[in-house]
């Protein structure tokens, strides 16, 4: 059987004497997609930024491709899951919320830019890289355009193609759609699903529903830093073991026909 591309293992972490992700375990398989779906500081966000080692752990390991990627600070030092951590950061993507793109660069140097100091890549050899990515994402027209003069998906997808530079193994997405306004929300959404087809292993955070129910292989719904249910997207919006799930997924619905009906 084929060890699991990420394995989170008992995480916990805390700020200060707050629980945010309590005894946190999954694993996920090369090429899948996990859509990690809960209300707001139900610590989804955190987990992406511990998986990234934005954010330290307190107890717990976590493997990427079978290297220790991240050990809890509280746990011994004779610690037979591994002392040394090995995994490179490099094997992580993640794109935020917020597009964090450089407003004095252009969007091909927006691109190159980590390639080039981090990798060692030449100019050339980043560009023509660059390049690819920027059509792979429906840039290639705007290469030499500044951030400030793309719209906020057009921003997105730009920092979309920035993660992939890095060649990373596994793509982490946390609410990036939130801050659209919902006439570009679809065109982020479909450069995701064009990753996920051509098998990209991706973790999304997200509260838009219908790419959780299309595009991921497993929901997890977590609340209060613990998760709830984990099981297929057919399962979770349709059959929902927990009373906290069902709960979740009828406010949401609520909130949506409320829309709907003021628009």
């Amino acid at each position: 059987m084929t060890e699991p591309l990420i394995v989170v293992d008992g995480v916990v972490k805390r700020y200060a004497v707050e629980t945010v992700l309590d005894r946190i375990s999954l694993s996920v398989s090369a090429g899948q997609v996990m859509v990690v779906i809960g209300p707001s500081g139900s610590g989804k966000s955190t987990l992406l930024r511990c998986l990234a080692r934005l954010e330290p752990i307190q107890r717990g390991h976590i493997f990427i491709g079978g290297a220790l990627s991240a050990k809890g600070t509280e746990e011994p030092e004779s610690d037979p899951r591994g002392n040394i951590v090995r995994g490179s950061s490099h094997d992580v993507g993640m794109v935020f919320q917020s597009y964090n793109l450089f407003p004095h660069l252009s969007v091909l140097d927006n691109v190159t830019l980590a390639p080039r100091r981090v990798l060692g890549m030449d100019r050339a050899e980043a560009e023509a890289m660059a390049i690819q990515l920027l059509k792979r994402v429906g840039l290639e027209d705007k290469q030499d355009v500044f951030p400030s003069r793309l719209s906020g998906g057009q921003q997105q997808r730009a920092a979309i193609a920035r993660a992939l530079a890095m060649t990373p193994r596994v793509m982490l997405f946390d609410e990036v759609t939130s801050a659209l306004d919902p006439e570009l929300v679809g065109e982020v959404l479909k450069t995701m699903r064009g990753l996920a087809e051509q098998g990209m292993t991706m973790l999304v955070v997200t509260h838009e529903m219908g790419f959780a129910r299309d595009v991921a292989d497993e929901v997890i719904f977590m609340d209060k830093g613990a998760i709830v249910e984990h099981s297929s997207p057919e399962r979770i919006f349709d059959q929902p073991a927990e009373a906290r799930t069902r709960a979740f997924l009828e406010r949401l619905l609520e909130r949506e026909g409320g829309k709907r009906r003021g628009a």
